[in-house]
C-alpha cells in the first residue's frame, strides 16, 4: 500500500515507484529518504552514486532511482512558512545537500510507522516540522477573528468563483493587508489555501464514487481539464489514477 498524505503546505508520499524517475525538476522543496538501505542518484559528472536521502530545493534538476525502494517523500511549498524556513535555514542558497546533516534530524522510521498506521497526522506533522528544525511561528491555539471568518467563507462559497473583493469585504481589509495577515496567520498564501480547499472535495466527491465532471464542479473548478492540471501538478499524481487505484494508494487530507 502506498500513502499520499497532504497538508495545505505540503504533501507526503509514502510508498514504492515500480519505474526509475526520470530526469526532472518541479516548484517544490523536496525531501527523499530511503525507509530502508539507500537509493542512486546522479551526481554532477553523471555518475550513479548511493544515498540515503537528499533535500533538493525547487527547480533544481536531478534525477533518482528508487525502484521498488520504499521512500519517503516530502513535497513542500515554498511559499508557505515551512517552505522559507528550509529555504533559509537548511538549503541556504544550494540546490541540494545529503540527508541527514547537521541541520536535519533524522526521522525515527519505527514512529513514523506508528503514526502511519494509526492516522495521527497532527503527531505525524509535529514530527516532520521537528525533522527540519522548524520552529512555529505563525499557528496560534485560537485564530484571529477575521481570518476565521475568511476560513468559513472559503468553506462556505467553495463551488464558486472566490474573488479578492469578496475575502477583502469578509475581513474589512485592503488587498494587501489581507494577504499578508493570511499569511502570517496561516502560513502560506490564501490563493494556495482555496486551491488546496477545492482538492479536498475533489478528492472526497471521488472516494464517494461520484464522476471527475461532478467533483470539478463541486469544488469550484471552472471545468474537469482546469481540476485535472490543478490536482497533477500539486500532488503530483493524477485524479484519475486515484479513482482507478484507491485500493492501492491511501489518500489523506488532514485538517
Amino acid at each position: 500500500m502506498n500513502y499520499l498524505v497532504i497538508w495545505s503546505d505540503f504533501r507526503l508520499f509514502y510508498g514504492s515507484h515500480p519505474r526509475r524517475v526520470t530526469e526532472h525538476s518541479h516548484p517544490v522543496i523536496q525531501l527523499v529518504v530511503a525507509a530502508h538501505g539507500t537509493f542512486l542518484s546522479k551526481d554532477k559528472s553523471g555518475n550513479w552514486i548511493n544515498k540515503k536521502g537528499l533535500l533538493i530545493a525547487p527547480n533544481h534538476i536531478h534525477q533518482c532511482d528508487a525502484n521498488n525502494i520504499h521512500i519517503i517523500s516530502i513535497d513542500i511549498n515554498p511559499e508557505s512558512s515551512l517552505g522559507e524556513w528550509v529555504l533559509s535555514k537548511q538549503l541556504k542558497n544550494v540546490p541540494i545537500i545529503d540527508y541527514p546533516s547537521k541541520d536535519i534530524v533524522k526521522l525515527d522510521f519505527k514512529i513514523f510507522s506508528e503514526l502511519l498506521n494509526n492516522e495521527n497526522w497532527e503527531a505525524m506533522r509535529i514530527m516532520i516540522e521537528n525533522t527540519f528544525q522548524y520552529q512555529n511561528t505563525f499557528r496560534t491555539s485560537q485564530k484571529e477573528g477575521r481570518i476565521q471568518n475568511i476560513l468559513d467563507f472559503i468553506s462556505n462559497n467553495i463551488d464558486k468563483n472566490i474573488t479578492s473583493e469578496m475575502l477583502m469585504e469578509v475581513a474589512y481589509l485592503s488587498e494587501s493587508r489581507l494577504l499578508h495577515l493570511f499569511k502570517e496567520k496561516m502560513g502560506l498564501p490564501i490563493s494556495n489555501y482555496i486551491l488546496w480547499t477545492r482538492l479536498k472535495i475533489v478528492q472526497e466527491q471521488i472516494l464517494k464514487g461520484h464522476s471527475l465532471t461532478h467533483a470539478s464542479y463541486k469544488a469550484g473548478f471552472a471545468d474537469q481539464a482546469h481540476m485535472t492540471r490543478t490536482f497533477k501538478k500539486m500532488t503530483g499524481v493524477p485524479p484519475s489514477l486515484i479513482a482507478k487505484n484507491s485500493k492501492f494508494v491511501q489518500v489523506s487530507f488532514p485538517h
